[in-house]
């Protein structure tokens, strides 16, 4: 932490927050304040100009407090209460009250001394004054309750914000930035940032920082070091009324913490405080939701690529069963018909060369099934030779032929994405075949230093492909749905592109680092 940092810690001790109470003297305290503003004198302005009429009356001779010239003048001092009240609340007006007081009493004993007219003119004070501070106060609460409501319908616009932003995503943590910004603009602030614990261990905390001023020093350590002292107490942490920090619990530990620090010259409300806690509540939900759902698309991903994994191993040992034991069978079933033909008479030759036929078409088959389930090649070449005999065996099938074509250094990938691509190449080849009705086929292969990216076309027939992909599932068409799966699984991103009648095309681009092989 840095030693300013640590100065301000030092001289700030942060506690929690507490309703100051500043008693009487608290008026008198900030007349210094008021001296330096303009309304204060605009006020005294009002004062003067309201009691010059009566002092100018008293010395034209209308003394009697009784005659109606004389009781206007009193009056007249309602109006610099009402604007004291305006600009000041009760409290203005209550002392502009007796400020207006102390202006009239030198009248009441140079003009007032006999027949008892100075008891009358203390009655009109007594009645003018609490009168103007009665309508003042009345003033002062419809003021303060057209303000609160202003206040309370700015909260709810500011959490309607907040919560419309956290509401539409579950990558929480990018749009932090947007809330703090929102905070800044709805409320007196000059920072405010966010620090959120890891997920998991071995990586730091991560703090975000957003500042109304970019020329002022983003708070990132004290942040910090504020985040660390709450995550012992896990109690909301108030500093002078200016810095708030409050906590973000989850239900097993603290998910992070929420501070802000008022402008200069300016303090925050309870009201204000309330609503970074309402605010800090709608970020934790946010977060455990989002955690949430991460954790639970992990293990849905895990699960996934077991089943993938157990079936690849399955496809495996029967495609050795089949290469190994029963096209090995068949071969010695084809040497033993051949030596039956070799030694047969007329009348058999023609049936044996017919079951030689048959039998020598069966081993290709079964050949052909062990390379689908798992060609060996792709085990032992890598991806490129493996895609080369799945398009030379569709260019056998397809009218039109296919073609390959590969850009770039080919290069050997992890094992895990070398399948996956394959079988994404292969179940493309087997859809345009089987389901587009395409005449012919292109996979494009291309190498770069960001990864491989593996497109397939066809001139099928194509169709319109839903906005989300899990409508094929729900469909029944499992085919697509796996291909995206399977491309997931590896870290790629999977593209469908068709319309009717104009074929359709399968991308996955797949981020990879390995060395390239020479071909």
């Amino acid at each position: 932490m840095s030693a300013d940092a640590g100065a301000s810690l030092s001289r700030t001790e942060l506690r929690v927050r507490a309703a100051p109470v500043r008693g009487l003297a608290a008026p008198l305290g900030r007349i210094p304040q008021r001296l330096r503003e303009r309304r204060f004198w605009q006020v005294q302005a009002l004062v003067l100009v309201s009691s010059t009429p009566h002092y100018v009356l008293e010395t034209l001779g209308f003394t009697n407090p009784f005659e109606t010239l004389h009781g206007l003048s009193i009056t007249l001092y309602i109006v610099p209460l009402l604007y004291a009240a305006l600009s000041y609340g009760w409290e203005g007006a209550v002392m502009t009250a007796l400020w207006s007081a102390a202006l009239t009493s030198p009248s009441t004993w140079i003009w007032h001394r006999s027949e008892f007219h100075w008891f009358t003119e203390l009655g009109q004070l007594a009645v003018t004054l609490p009168v103007g501070i009665l309508v003042a106060w009345r003033v002062d609460l419809e003021t303060k309750l057209r303000k609160r409501a202003e206040e309370t319908s700015a909260s709810l616009r500011l959490l309607n914000e907040v919560g419309e932003i956290l509401s539409h995503t579950l990558d929480v943590e990018q749009q932090v930035p947007r809330v703090l910004r929102c905070l800044l603009s709805g409320l007196p602030l000059e920072a405010a940032w966010l620090c959120l614990e890891p997920e998991t261990d071995g990586s730091g905390t991560t703090t975000l920082v957003e500042s109304a001023d970019s020329r002022l020093s983003a708070p990132a350590e004290l942040a910090l070091e504020l985040h660390r002292r709450l995550a012992q107490t896990q109690q909301p942490l108030v500093s002078e009324n200016r810095s708030v920090v409050t906590p973000l619990l989850g239900e097993a530990s603290i998910l992070g913490s929420l501070g802000v620090t008022a402008a200069d010259e300016a303090t925050l409300t309870r009201e204000q405080v309330d609503l970074l806690t309402t605010v800090a509540g709608q970020v934790r939900v946010a977060l455990e939701n989002a955690r949430l759902y991460r954790q639970r698309q992990e293990s849905l991903q895990s699960y996934a690529r077991q089943v993938t994994q157990a079936q690849e191993d399955e496809r495996l040992r029967i495609a050795r069963e089949l290469h190994d034991e029963t096209a090995q069978n068949l071969i010695h079933v084809v040497r033993r018909l051949e030596r039956l033909s070799n030694s047969a008479g007329p009348d058999l030759e023609q049936p044996l060369d017919e079951i030689l036929s048959h039998t020598r078409t069966i081993v290709q088959e079964v050949r052909r099934y062990s390379r689908d389930l798992r060609p060996s090649v792709l085990d032992d070449l890598g991806l490129l030779p493996a895609i080369e005999v799945a398009v030379e065996e569709a260019n056998e099938r397809l009218p039109g032929g296919a073609r390959l074509l590969v850009r770039g250094r080919p290069r050997r990938v992890d094992s895990p994405v070398e399948l996956a691509l394959f079988r994404i190449a292969q179940e493309s080849l087997r859809n345009a075949e089987k389901h587009a009705g395409a005449a012919s086929a292109t996979v494009e292969l291309e190498f770069t230093e960001e990864g491989i990216r593996l497109s397939v076309s066809d001139d099928g027939r194509g169709f319109s492909p839903p906005r989300d992909l899990a409508e094929l599932g729900r469909a029944g068409k499992l085919g697509l749905m796996g291909m995206k799966e399977r491309a997931e699984l590896v870290g790629g991103h999977f593209e469908l592109h068709s319309a009717p009648g104009d074929g359709t095309r399968v991308a996955v681009s797949v981020a990879a680092s390995s060395a390239p092989v020479d071909r």
